[in-house]
């Protein structure tokens, strides 16, 4: 018995424009990680707001050193202004947590004078290759608590409208407001969350913090691409239960240009020896997701799959009409449930992003 495994391979999509081919440039090197360098201080200190805090010539004196991820809290424990919290009473110490013990501070106001009620800025100077000269640059935040306006270079490119919500994931184009080949410096305003806000929630047993986890608590890094971007892409599997002798597969990928005109081109999957693609044209600014349902796809029907949870290789490369992009790779995790379907989550920097789906067969 001969096991195959299956797996969605490369997403492609090829950009084709009326207008001649630019000259394809090297492969770009992997993302640049913001995760030192930062510093950080309340607003309440501080006078400037974000036009003047991302220049240069801004003088974050007394500011705090910190790493991104972090809470402002964690950070002001790392440089000893408050006491270990995890040690005796210390964390009914910090100002402002003096809600009543085992209440759930999540659904409470911050106190009037608790330091946390107003919002903290992180701050940080990074280069940029000249090499991305021209290019579209993502400035990505896999996790902010809870709302945040972005400044970089004197120029807003992120407002707390736009950045909302502790489970968000935000990435922003950077390009016009990003000096490449120089010195940028980025200053993040963060908001903490209010009583009504979708956050996180604490039990009695493990106690929120003062600030309510107020900070960029997950990485910050810079990529960037061409023209068009795939995003998100997803690969669902559905049983005609209880019989688990067919898989139908759908697979979804969010197409983005990023460009101020159309682009047509087409969008490319493969299985093994299973290819499947279709025509796709973005609008200017245009987001859209690409579906390919097993009802459009015959192919996308998988004879006697067997269930399986894989943790696999992804191979991410790039092509498109201006320039070559990235060949590199990537992993994630694919869980198949027992019963029913699941689904495939993936994030990639260039024009194309692979996928693995969950299924082996005989």
């Amino acid at each position: 018995m001969i096991r195959l495994l299956l797996s969605i391979g490369i997403i492609l999509f090829t950009v084709v424009e009326a207008r001649p081919q630019g000259k394809r440039e090297p492969s770009q090197s992997a993302k640049i990680s913001l995760r030192e360098g930062w510093r950080i201080q309340s607003s309440a200190k501080v006078q400037e707001k974000g036009g003047a805090l991302s220049q240069r010539d801004s003088q974050a004196k007394d500011w705090y050193p910190a790493t991104v991820p972090s809470t402002v809290v964690g950070t002001l424990v790392e440089n000893k202004v408050y006491a270990e919290p995890f040690v005796g009473m210390n964390l009914r110490m910090i100002p402002g947590c003096r809600y009543p013990i085992g209440a759930n501070f999540s659904n409470l106001p911050m106190p009037e004078d608790s330091p946390f009620r107003v919002s903290w800025w992180y701050r940080k100077e990074f280069p940029l290759p000249a090499s991305y000269q021209g290019q579209n640059i993502w400035l990505h935040f896999a996790g902010i608590n809870f709302r945040a306006n972005v400044w970089l270079n004197g120029r807003q490119v992120g407002t707390s409208e736009q950045i909302a919500g502790t489970f968000r994931t935000y990435e922003l184009n950077i390009k016009d407001a990003a000096r490449t080949g120089g010195i940028n410096t980025l200053a993040v305003e963060v908001f903490p969350p209010q009583p009504d806000d979708l956050a996180w929630t604490w039990v009695d047993w493990n106690p929120m913090p003062a600030d309510k986890n107020m900070g960029i608590f997950r990485e910050v890094f810079i990529t960037t691409s061409g023209p068009v971007t795939l995003r998100y892409p997803q690969a669902v599997t559905h049983f005609d239960l209880p019989s688990l002798e067919t898989a139908r597969l759908t697979v979804n990928a969010e197409a983005n240009n990023a460009t101020d005109h159309e682009v047509e081109g087409v969008l490319r999957g493969t299985i093994e020896e299973i290819r499947f693609s279709q025509r796709v044209k973005l609008l200017p600014r245009e987001t859209k997701s690409i579906t390919f349902t097993p009802d459009q796809f015959p192919q996308l029907h998988i004879s006697h799959p067997r269930l399986w949870w894989p943790v696999l290789t992804v191979r991410l490369l790039a092509s498109g009409f201006e320039r070559l992009r990235q060949s590199w790779t990537n992993r994630i995790i694919v869980s198949l449930k027992s019963m029913g379907e699941t689904c495939s989550f993936a994030e990639g920097d260039g024009h194309q992003i692979c996928f693995f789906a969950i299924c082996r067969r005989d």
